[in-house]
């Protein structure tokens, strides 16, 4: 299996890298009150959705990459109320993974016809102690879903826990939806047979919440409109009812792994649980997929101010040692700031720059790289900048490294 992409969602700068649903579509309404990539939670894509629902035809946010053919997609998952003191506390405030037929509507609500939903999705938070398929059962729950031309088959089922890994595997018209609770063994938790998915999904994030509010309005304005209090009139059918969001979903990482039929299932019914049992599926799809590590070397993020020194721009929360390579990722978006080096000598083994990134070293500061420095960004230098040039600790720029008046560049090879 080949990684086609992973995200460790390190980069703050990064929600532009995600397709965002309402604006591919021509909704052009941001259904999410925030959500953020390294800035809420470092490490990890942060959504806090307003009122709003996934069930028929009534759509809700999705952040997506396209993926082709077979697949893995994979992410942990963890949901709490919005002070993150407890579980989502409203009916139906789930978060989870959805791959979903893209759709060719791109003027939202002028071209956009009823019946033509088609996905599936397995997420967590708070569902419904009255839902037939687990009637009474307490919060926390998993909400599995199939939709098929906007009819949505849905079960619940009651977990005791808010964080969980989530696993899609699509073979073909078969998928299987697999879960892992934390120190537990992964799961089958439902396979569903979908032939009228295309070769090409939608494959991201989803959250929703506040199903109570949510059902008040008609699909096409639910669809089309942000649902809060400043809704002035609320054309909701019940609107002394008040507003209730109230989840915030938090990823990890999201990776996708292309994949293939196992040849030992070749003209097997996948469907059925005696010809590939589910013991099957998980010596596939289960704890063999490794779940990708993080990062194992200092990243910048910038998120409170240009000080090298301020451990909360680190997304390890700790100042980088001489031993460590780091990595600084760009700061050309709101809420992300540009890295300014202190005054004295700052000593590291290796250095890369993404693009879009700065750094500034200023009068009085010295850089010195005793290893790689592979620049993409802007690296401008008043103080000292000394790498070691040697074959194996090589420099390579591809960005711009600026020498202003006064300033010093030593490549020693």
């Amino acid at each position: 299996m080949t990684a086609q992409w992973t995200d460790h969602f390190e980069n703050p700068c990064g929600l532009n890298e995600w397709l965002d649903l309402q604006q591919t579509e021509g909704w052009n309404i941001q259904c999410m009150e925030s959500r953020d990539v390294s800035i809420t939670h470092p490490g990890e894509f942060t959504m806090m959705p307003y009122t709003v629902t996934w069930y028929e035809d009534r759509r809700g946010p999705l952040f997506f990459k396209l993926a082709n053919g077979n697949f893995i997609l994979t992410s942990t998952v963890e949901v709490s109320n919005r002070q993150e003191s407890a579980i989502p506390g409203s009916a139906y405030s789930l978060g989870g993974l959805m791959i979903r037929n893209p759709k060719t509507l791109t003027n939202g609500p002028v071209g956009w016809t009823p019946g033509h939903e088609d996905y599936v999705f397995l997420s967590l938070g708070r569902g419904s102690t009255g839902h037939p398929s687990c009637p009474g059962c307490p919060a926390p729950h998993f909400e599995v879903k199939s939709t098929n031309n906007s009819v949505s088959d849905l079960n619940l089922s009651s977990i005791n826990s808010a964080i969980a890994d989530i696993r899609l595997v699509r073979l073909g018209a078969v998928i299987f939806v697999l879960y892992r609770l934390p120190s537990q063994d992964w799961v089958v938790h439902r396979r569903y047979s979908r032939p009228d998915l295309s070769d090409t999904l939608q494959a991201g994030m989803v959250t929703y919440t506040d199903w109570d509010k949510a059902s008040t309005y008609q699909t096409t304005f639910h669809n089309s409109h942000v649902m809060n209090a400043n809704l002035n009139p609320d054309p909701s059918s019940n609107p002394s009812l008040p507003f209730a969001p109230n989840i915030r979903t938090r990823y990890k990482y999201l990776q996708l792994l292309s994949t293939i039929l196992p040849p030992a299932w070749a003209g097997l019914n996948l469907m059925d649980v005696n010809q590939v049992t589910n013991a099957m599926i998980l010596s596939q799809y289960g704890t063999v997929v490794v779940i990708p590590p993080g990062s194992s070397y200092p990243v910048w993020l910038g998120r409170t101010n240009s000080n090298w020194n301020t451990t909360s721009n680190w997304l390890s929360n700790s100042l980088p040692s001489s031993g460590d390579s780091i990595r600084v990722v760009p700061c050309s978006c709101p809420l992300t700031n540009c890295m300014t080096l202190p005054v004295g000598t700052t000593t590291i083994s290796g250095m890369s720059v993404m693009e879009g990134a700065t750094i500034t070293i200023p009068v009085g500061a010295s850089l010195i790289i005793n290893g790689h420095l592979t620049n993409h960004g802007q690296i401008d230098v008043y103080g000292v900048l000394s790498t070691d040039g040697t074959p194996a600790q090589d420099v390579r720029n591809y960005g711009m490294i600026d020498c202003k008046p006064g300033g010093q560049i030593m490549v020693n090879d």
